[in-house]
């Protein structure tokens, strides 16, 4: 294939074929400009590693599909191999962007992920949530994030065997996706009007509807890519 010393500008369109080409990929999403620093370390980057992995960025102004993949601070940096992402980082920085390189390319230690704080400064959990009857609205349909909605009871033995999984997703999608818990004895309302009728059924929500429904202690990659296929069509 093409050896790429630059920056590729990709789009919606071809994001996928990108992201398949079978070198690792560095996408950096932003939108309007890029500060100067971290244009430069792009390009470095491109260049220096020409022939083991692919720079790609996107302007999210334009590409709204591919800028649904982050929810928080723009630039971002998503990093992948074979398809598959590896790690990210919001509102990137050009020590950020080479940590993630390293990392990618087996040079470097995993980044260190946000610490929680920042996560709940940003109003983003990092843990689930419990919701009910009552706050559903504020907490779910109205929601600036999808949300993950896990209706249980604590008679359910599957609850409990995917409540780890869930906890999981709440820490890694923090930022991207709220995960919020609802006990069916105590909500009645909520697990009728939306036809529930054995649990544990997951809702994924978005803009206020249900766009995905997992019923049954579903296995950990499914759910994953459940959420996945919500956020990047949010």
């Amino acid at each position: 294939m093409p050896r790429f010393d630059t920056p590729l500008h990709t789009n919606d369109q071809s994001i996928d074929r990108v992201l398949n080409t079978g070198l690792p990929v560095v996408l950096v999403i932003w939108r309007d400009s890029l500060d100067g620093s971290l244009d430069e370390t792009l390009r470095q980057i491109a260049q220096n590693d020409a022939g083991r992995l692919l720079v790609a960025r996107v302007d999210a102004s334009a590409n709204p599909q591919t800028a649904a993949r982050v929810a928080g601070p723009l630039p971002a940096l998503i990093t992948y191999r074979d398809g598959q992402e590896v790690a990210r980082a919001e509102g990137v920085t050009s020590a950020t962007a080479r940590e993630h390189v390293d990392f990618l390319l087996g040079r470097g230690p995993q980044p260190q992920a946000r610490p929680a704080a920042a996560r709940a400064a940003q109003g983003a959990p990092s843990k689930p949530v419990a919701v009910s009857d009552a706050s559903f609205q504020r907490d779910v349909l109205e929601s600036d994030l999808p949300v993950l909605v896990d209706l249980w009871a604590p008679w359910c033995g599957p609850c409990h065997m995917i409540a780890p999984v869930v906890e999981k997703l709440a820490g890694e999608y923090a930022g991207r996706l709220k995960v919020a818990k609802l006990n069916v004895d105590e909500n009645p309302a909520t697990a009728n009007a939306y036809h529930v009728q054995g649990i544990p059924t997951l809702l994924i929500f978005r803009g206020g509807r249900v766009v995905d429904r997992i019923v049954g202690a579903a296995p950990e990659p499914l759910l994953r890519g459940k959420v996945d296929a919500a956020l990047r069509s949010a």
